[in-house]
């Protein structure tokens, strides 16, 4: 286990003993990925903070749960994309689709491209929240997020295989519902 892993594992041993300073040096050392999977999730910049905070309130009263032989990024990662899921089902029931971030457009085009490129981001981000969140799920761990598949497997704790298969049937049908809505945009050799 490298040396930032240790750190974290005896952190998570002295805040299971009852020293908050420990948890909340694993705070310091982890909210900055706890934001980044709520902002690449959709959750709207104003309140990503909130995320943070629901995610290690969960996190501290879940501690016990954790297990040292992996690393504690991979088990926070885990339990803050479970809860951005879970947050977006809430809110997808009360308003009927879930916010994705807005930054998918290229900036470097000029001003006819990008707004063209912008507005296509706009109408990919709104397909994405409409997709099942197994599919979503897995195509922001490889496509947004930058994980292998191998590495997105172990976090949803699933084979590599269902990965490679959600990504694949995740696409195509992210490709679908676009080119039934937007054809003009997204119509065949789009």
């Amino acid at each position: 286990m490298e040396d930032r892993g240790r750190q974290d594992a005896s952190l998570v041993d002295s805040a299971l003993q009852g020293e908050a300073q420990a948890f909340g040096e694993l705070v310091a050392r982890h909210q900055r990925l706890v934001a980044s999977v709520a902002w690449r999730s959709g959750v709207a910049r104003s309140e990503v903070e909130d995320v943070v905070s629901e995610v290690f309130v969960k996190a501290w009263r879940h501690l016990h749960r954790f297990r040292p032989e992996h690393a504690f990024s991979t088990w926070l990662y885990r339990l803050a994309l479970n809860h951005v899921i879970d947050r977006a089902r809430r809110a997808r029931k009360e308003r009927g689709r879930t916010e994705m971030p807005a930054q998918l457009a290229d900036p470097q085009p000029g001003p006819f491209e990008r707004t063209e490129a912008a507005e296509r981001a706009e109408l990919l981000r709104t397909a994405l929240g409409d997709l099942p969140p197994h599919y979503r799920e897995a195509l922001f761990l490889v496509y947004v997020e930058g994980l292998k598949v191998e590495e997105a497997a172990r976090l949803l704790t699933l084979p590599s295989g269902t990965i490679k298969t959600r990504l694949m049937r995740g696409r195509e049908a992210l490709r679908r519902l676009l080119a039934e809505r937007h054809p003009e945009h997204f119509g065949a050799g789009a």
